[in-house]
């Protein structure tokens, strides 16, 4: 009998030890813990420029139009949309000199605009240029559609239908450009 006492008692202490590895074990094995992270982009706004003044050049009177570039007009779209959408839009005064008479005055009706091709851009996207064959009522300039932040730039042609009666002087009005 004595070999099947020693033999008892080999196995319980192994036993033991198995047991007690098996609670500590446990708790450190399943857990786990993770950390929610976040970051924020904040968007910007969006703004168009125009020139301040413009020379759109001259004619000898009885010419019966004159056309001319602006200059840069810009629009720049920093807000960041997964859409990116936006319009310009443009109107214009009467272009009168003197004391605006009929024959001092162009109309905006006869006032014409032509965004033309973009000549610079950034961003994803597609610029469409306007074409206004009257300013009498604001129009569009151009538009934007894409993705993200954006910038456009153009240079419109700036068109006049001239009576043949039109009396000599400085002309001068207003091109307004907006966006939204």
């Amino acid at each position: 009998m004595r070999g099947r006492a020693s033999h008892y008692i080999r196995f319980i202490p192994a036993l033991a030890v198995g047991a007690s590895a098996l609670i500590f074990a446990a708790p450190g094995a399943s857990a786990a813990s993770g950390t929610t992270a976040t970051f924020t982009l904040n968007g910007g706004g969006l703004t168009i420029t125009q020139p301040g003044t413009a020379s759109l050049g001259s004619a000898a009177t009885g010419a019966t139009s004159l056309s001319g570039s602006l200059g840069s007009v810009s629009v720049t779209d920093d807000r960041g949309n997964l859409t990116a959408t936006w319009t310009a839009t443009v109107s214009s005064t009467d272009f009168t000199t003197g004391t605006a008479t009929t024959y001092e005055t162009v109309t905006a009706a006869n006032i014409a605009y032509t965004a033309g091709l973009a000549t610079s851009s950034t961003g994803v996207g597609t610029f469409t240029a306007g074409v206004l064959t009257g300013m009498s009522s604001p129009g569009t300039a151009g538009g934007w559609v894409g993705t993200g932040n954006n910038s456009v730039t153009w240079n419109p042609t700036i068109a006049f239908t001239l009576s043949a009666s039109q009396v000599a002087g400085t002309y001068s009005g207003t091109i307004t450009h907006s966006v939204a």
